[in-house]
């Protein structure tokens, strides 16, 4: 399939079939499991160009089956990229139902304005579907997150990486600054230093 380019040849030459190994050390940490590359690498073949401007190939199949296991182990930015990318295509085969089912089990991962626009994506694909799609996009949705708990609570069962809890380590001696910055206020401090 053939691009398009939206600026002339001079200033953005067409895509270079040669490339610098991007995508040979993604498909080697997606093969072995890593949501991350997995994602990486189904959104790389997805738009048929490295970062670098050179020719990747794979399509959409590759996509979808790259993203979909990104999907599968909990990535909500898998989960929402190959709910759109089910969206793009013709409604053969239930495609936008899916996406719809993709589009709530993300935003159940998200926050803020992502989880808005997961919603907002959701609402526009489910607006030309029929409740009974609606019902299965809601059961397929319901089903995974089911699914994915029982998972999850089994030792050794793989961690969402967006989820995984953050520690902060706060050095001893900023602790009396902050103290002193909530009872005083900073412009005090600020005078004080």
């Amino acid at each position: 399939m053939a691009r398009h380019q939206l600026r002339s040849s001079e200033s953005f030459p067409e895509p270079r079939a040669k490339s610098d190994g991007v995508e040979k050390r993604l498909l080697q940490a997606a093969e072995a499991g890593d949501a991350l590359a997995q994602c990486n690498l189904g959104i790389l073949y997805d738009n048929g160009l490295d970062d670098n401007g050179y020719i990747v190939e794979g399509g959409r199949p590759q996509a979808v089956k790259w993203l979909l296991a990104a999907a599968e182990q909990g990535l909500p930015r898998a989960q929402v990229k190959l709910a759109e990318i089910y969206a793009d295509g013709p409604d053969i085969l239930r495609n936008h139902a899916i996406a719809c089912g993709w589009f709530l089990v993300a935003a159940t991962g998200l926050r803020g304005v992502h989880r808005h626009n997961a919603r907002s994506e959701y609402e526009r694909i489910a607006s030309h579907l029929t409740p009974a799609q609606i019902a299965e996009a809601r059961r397929f949705a319901r089903d995974w997150t089911q699914r994915r708990s029982k998972e999850t609570a089994e030792p050794g069962a793989p961690r969402n990486p967006d989820r995984a809890m953050k520690r902060w380590f706060v050095p001893p001696i900023v602790i009396p600054i902050l103290i002193a910055v909530s009872l005083v206020g900073y412009a005090s401090l600020r005078a004080f230093l």
